[in-house]
């Protein structure tokens, strides 16, 4: 994995069989038009907001480590459904320094920029 890369997370449940491709594919969108890097999937697929998400703690360390610096999400609400804790994560994202992009947002395009 190149450094400073772009990655999106994804979390659903229960288990998505089309692995949340509508929202995969209109976030690989947002990051072409923004002319970042070709976002590596990060899913959790099948689990629950209040369980432990595998996927999330790898892309943390990947965070962490340098390796992605730009997530693009469709909302907070792939964190939790708890807006409290869904922030918490957000703010963990932005505090190691790495751009958190929400598809949702009105300024995602330009907040990438």
């Amino acid at each position: 994995m190149p450094k400073n890369s772009t990655a999106i997370y994804l979390r659903c449940y229960p288990e998505d069989r089309w692995e949340m491709m509508s929202h995969r594919h209109a976030l690989e969108g947002l990051a072409d038009r923004c002319g970042l890097a070709r976002p590596i999937l990060y899913l959790d697929n099948g689990t629950r907001s209040t369980e432990r998400a595998p996927r999330l703690e790898h892309l943390l360390a990947d965070i962490a480590a340098g390796w992605v610096d730009t997530v693009l999400i469709p909302g907070t609400w792939v964190f939790a459904l708890c807006p409290a804790a869904a922030r918490t994560t957000a703010a963990r994202i932005r505090t190691t320094g790495a751009h958190l992009i929400e598809m949702t947002s009105p300024r995602a395009t330009l907040q990438a920029a």
